[in-house]
């Protein structure tokens, strides 16, 4: 009875990642070394699977890693996509399609213990990589150069959420329970995320004042933009943009006031007011 729940978890699990359409590899199959360099500087060790001299890797696993979202069109055709990627694969298929472009795998994919595999050749160049290396000893596979394909950033605080699309560079707010929004311009740039990091930070003043500070960093020069926006009952009261920053600022100071950086000087603000206390040049 024991031996029979486990098969039927299985069999659960197989239904929720894969449709009933799937083709499984009953071959023998074994796991090898994957390490998976990324143009972002990420390094990636996974197991992936060696059938029949073909090497694969995990289609949804990669994508996800890769920043796109992941998903069934239908029974048998699977979807990795954002806005600056589309990656199709149809069970029983060789033929793929990359950004609308027909492509052949040379292999059609493999269901195996819950996962869905495709050649890593074909994911790794559809990821704008390339297969480098491959230890004939451990079976070691190397892919190099997978790019990061992220398009939207995320945060929350108090039942708002805040989001940075790359591809305008402003904040978007959303009243989770209303579904209102609001947009506050930011104008970040050339925002590339296999080069740029970007976060958004929340802090609360003693008088309640939301300070939300969002950093855009180049990891090659590592300055960095500080974007500072504080609220009050919700409300912009305040907003300060600083480009090329080297050394990490403190926004809240210990007496309480607020520092704003801008690019050519620092206004020392009044917690709870937001009056402006002070003006300094950089």
């Amino acid at each position: 009875m024991k031996h029979l729940k486990k098969v039927v978890v299985v069999a659960l699990v197989m239904s929720v990642l894969l449709p009933l359409g799937a083709q499984k590899s009953e071959a023998a199959s074994k796991y090898v070394d994957l390490e998976i360099q990324w143009a972002d500087g990420r390094i990636n060790h996974v197991q992936t699977l060696i059938k029949d001299g073909v090497t694969y890797g995990s289609f949804f696993s990669l994508g996800i890693k890769a920043g796109l979202v992941w998903g069934m069109e239908d029974d048998n055709t699977a979807v990795l996509k954002n806005s600056q990627k589309h990656i199709v694969v149809h069970l029983g298929s060789s033929i793929a399609e990359v950004d609308g472009q027909k492509v052949d795998m040379g292999t059609e994919p493999v269901s195996y213990i819950s996962h869905l595999y495709v050649p890593i050749r074909f994911l790794a160049s559809a990821l704008d990589g390339e297969v480098t290396h491959r230890d004939t000893k451990t079976n070691k596979i190397t892919v190099t150069g997978l790019s990061n394909y992220t398009d939207t950033f995320y945060g929350s605080d108090m039942g708002y959420t805040y989001v940075i699309r790359t591809a305008k560079g402003d904040l978007e707010i959303t009243n989770a329970s209303t579904g209102q929004k609001s947009l506050i311009p930011l104008g970040i740039k050339d925002m590339n995320v296999n080069i740029h990091d970007l976060k958004i930070n929340f802090k609360r003043s003693p008088q309640n004042l939301l300070i939300v500070i969002i950093e855009h960093t180049n990891r090659k020069t590592e300055d960095y933009d500080l974007y500072t926006l504080v609220f009050k009952n919700k409300g912009l009261i305040r907003k300060s943009i600083a480009h090329g920053v080297t050394d990490q600022q403190e926004i809240l100071n210990s007496d309480s006031t607020i520092q704003l950086i801008d690019d050519n000087s620092i206004r020392i603000i009044e917690d709870g007011s937001g009056k402006v206390l002070e003006v300094l040049s950089r």
